[in-house]
């Protein structure tokens, strides 16, 4: 029994069973068929020995991390290329998980540990992302090809949890230029143009552009309540006009104190007595009955209705579970809330730089209200490191600069 340490590759097309399940099997072969045409000359051209195809998967191995991570990121600019103007169906998109380890030789095949935990990686990794562990990292050239930690996760069966990064850049820093003209003597060949390069860290976007990109999502919310009919729980304009009684000048002409109490009379004809029968009494001429005379107040204020909430106990949680609603569906569906498309913002995966899954724009949106007490969580970002918010970093996502 031999074993080597090797850096293992898995490559596999990502949707294959559901994108091939209204295939024939015509075209299910010629897939499978462009899809080595593709792949295995970049593995060739880096020194990878192909172990074996499993499907629509490669199970390859390297001696250098640095050439295995320099291939997977060859292999997603090719079928980047490839990919050009093509229809969903005629699309191939794979993930490439790559770690290093002892593997244990037999039967042209490789076992162990570290071919069980490629796999795991694999099973995380996005379409067109190469991902990669932290053995990788700690031996592959860091000059040549830019990375981000993702973070550790716990793999079923494996004991340990495995701290994963992967490739930042579509195109490394360090790629040799011969590598960057054969690439575009390749697709110049094929007849394709390859894609833009693109940084899938993006630029951060700053705190006040986010603020005021909240403004907006607070007004078009607003708006689109009052709309609907349905009431909201920000602030009300209240415009009062009441009655008000104004304190009055009365000079005294003449004082009196008897038996029957006090008596004072105004130089205009006010009179102000008090008895222990009527208790207090003050007169005029103009207003009889002893009422003083009253002024107009008008009184301009705002009301929350938070305490309507508090009583009724349904108005204030229904706003803020629409408010969450409205977050969550348009990052989920469209990357970015009104707010953020004006000020040309965008919600992606923290890790890979990709569109928000579902289920981390509902726990976003949701946990943005935590965020929202005080602006606490928004205030955050001012600290840390990445410029992220308590919603932000709950959720594993980011706000980048379009």
């Amino acid at each position: 029994m031999q074993t080597k340490h090797l850096t293992i590759m898995l490559t596999d097309i990502k949707g294959f069973t559901s994108k091939t399940a209204s295939f024939s099997r015509t075209q299910v072969l010629e897939m499978i068929k462009k899809h080595e045409e593709l792949v295995l000359p970049v593995i060739q051209k880096f020194e990878g020995k192909l172990v074996k195809t499993i499907g629509d998967a490669f199970l390859v191995t390297f001696d250098s991390p640095t050439d295995a991570v320099l291939c997977g990121v060859e292999i997603q600019n090719v079928l980047k290329a490839h990919n050009t103007d093509r229809g969903t169906d005629d699309k191939i998109e794979i993930r490439i998980a790559i770690n290093s380890g002892e593997v244990t030789l037999a039967d042209n095949d490789i076992y162990g540990d570290a071919v069980n935990i490629t796999a795991r990686i694999g099973g995380i990794a996005e379409a067109g992302q190469v991902f990669f562990t932290e053995a990788v990292y700690l031996a592959m050239n860091k000059k040549e090809v830019p990375s981000s930690e993702i973070g550790y996760r716990q793999f079923k069966n494996v004991p340990e949890k495995i701290k994963v990064y992967r490739v930042l850049r579509e195109t490394p820093i360090g790629r040799p230029e011969q590598l960057a003209s054969a690439g575009a003597a390749e697709s110049q060949a094929t007849g394709t143009v390859p894609g833009p390069v693109v940084a899938a860290t993006g630029v951060r976007a700053g705190f006040w552009r986010r603020l005021g990109a909240l403004l907006v999502d607070v007004t078009v919310f607003l708006v689109v309540l009052n709309a609907l009919g349905l009431r909201a729980c920000g602030p009300d304009a209240k415009i009062e006009r009441k009655d008000k009684y104004g304190r009055q000048e009365i000079r005294a002409e003449k004082v009196h104190i008897g038996p029957d109490g006090l008596n004072i009379k105004g130089d205009n004809g006010e009179t102000i007595s008090y008895n222990r029968k009527d208790g207090v009494k003050i007169t005029r001429p103009a207003q009889p009955g002893g009422k003083l005379e009253r002024t107009k107040k008008l009184d301009i204020g705002f009301k929350t209705g938070l305490g309507e909430a508090k009583e009724h106990g349904k108005s204030l949680p229904v706003t803020m579970l629409l408010w969450a609603l409205y977050g969550a569906v348009m990052v989920w569906r469209f990357g970015a809330t009104p707010g953020k498309m004006i000020l040309k913002l965008k919600v992606v995966d923290a890790a890979t730089g990709v569109n928000t899954a579902a289920d981390k724009a509902f726990l976003r949106a949701f946990f943005s209200l935590v965020s929202l007490t005080g602006l606490l969580g928004y205030a955050w970002a001012l600290w840390e490191k990445e410029g992220r918010t308590w919603h932000d970093i709950i959720a594993q996502t980011r706000v980048i600069k379009i």
